[in-house]
């Protein structure tokens, strides 16, 4: 591609052609790295995942697990984690779950489905094919796939550097039996009027039959006990009152493993992301605006 000096030089090009090939040369080298689809033939046929690859090559790499319902090109689309990944450097990886569903072990919840080997074998393939630093491979789980990340961080902690989880409480099958075979940093977003994902615990969705959860703090100290952390403090932040909604940041930052944990409470907050258009509030309630998940994942990875 001819540089932007060439174009400069080249003899007459007035000032609007000019202007053109500097904005066609530019547009060129920061658009987004083309979507591709990566297939993985798995015990429960193919599989797949879309994978927007950082333009470095192999990259800090987040895998995002859409929630229940909702498809791997949603939560590209929506989530706001494909954004932030770009701009960081990341490789960003939307898996789809079968029947747009994850294995979280709850009960009754996608029963057979061997969704810990597939996202096994996945960040296996990302590392094989040069797109993913094996060093540098983060997940974070929307909902139903936030409860498939703590589930993930119980049976394959090894192959991640840090986990987000947004709406998403530890499932109780699995944290009666979780061992983490690493600590690793641990971000959390919960609000306490969720009607889906209760924060206290207890029944998941409306009427409490799709299975059952820990409460989110309680999920959050195990995994600060994981990380040999000390006493958590509570901070109101500040300008996190948007008239319904107020957001305390509860961390554990002195942790003798050096991972730290944290959990953001919305007060008044229902099964919403955070810094995402509120979707049905008057059934899922309220969300906030004053703080964005996907920004807030990214900033304590990297702290």
């Amino acid at each position: 591609m001819q540089g932007i000096e060439g174009f400069m030089q080249t003899p007459g090009l007035g000032f609007p052609a000019v202007l053109a090939a500097i904005t066609l040369v530019l547009s060129a080298m920061l658009a987004p790295a083309r979507a591709e689809t990566m297939r993985l033939l798995t015990n429960q046929g193919e599989r797949e995942a879309i994978v927007l690859p950082s333009r470095q090559g192999p990259a800090p790499t987040i895998l995002v697990l859409h929630g229940a319902l909702s498809t791997a090109s949603s939560a590209a689309e929506s989530s706001g984690f494909a954004e932030v990944a770009a701009a960081h450097g990341f490789t960003a990886v939307f898996p789809q779950g079968i029947r747009k569903q994850w294995n979280d072990s709850r009960e009754a919840q996608a029963a057979g489905v061997d969704d810990v080997g597939f996202l096994h074998r996945l960040v296996t393939s990302l590392v094989g094919r040069g797109l993913a630093d094996p060093r540098q491979v983060y997940i974070a789980g929307i909902s139903n796939g936030g409860m498939m990340t703590f589930r993930m961080l119980c049976e394959a902690s090894e192959l991640f550097a840090g986990a987000a989880t947004v709406i998403a409480n530890m499932p109780a099958n699995i944290g009666a039996r979780c061992a983490p075979r690493k600590p690793l940093p641990v971000v959390m977003f919960n609000g306490t009027a969720d009607p889906l994902v209760p924060y206290d615990g207890g029944g998941v969705g409306f009427l409490g039959g799709r299975g059952s959860v820990w409460a989110a703090e309680e999920t959050a100290v195990f995994m600060a006990d994981v990380n040999a952390c000390a006493a958590a403090r509570a901070v109101p932040l500040p300008g996190s009152w948007n008239g319904r909604v107020q957001t305390t940041k509860i961390e554990w930052t002195l942790c003798r493993s050096g991972s730290p944990v944290a959990l953001y409470r919305f007060e008044g907050g229902g099964h919403q992301v955070p810094g995402n258009r509120q979707f049905l509030p008057l059934f899922l309630g309220r969300g906030t605006r004053t703080l964005h998940a996907a920004d807030e994942a990214f900033a304590f990875f990297r702290r």
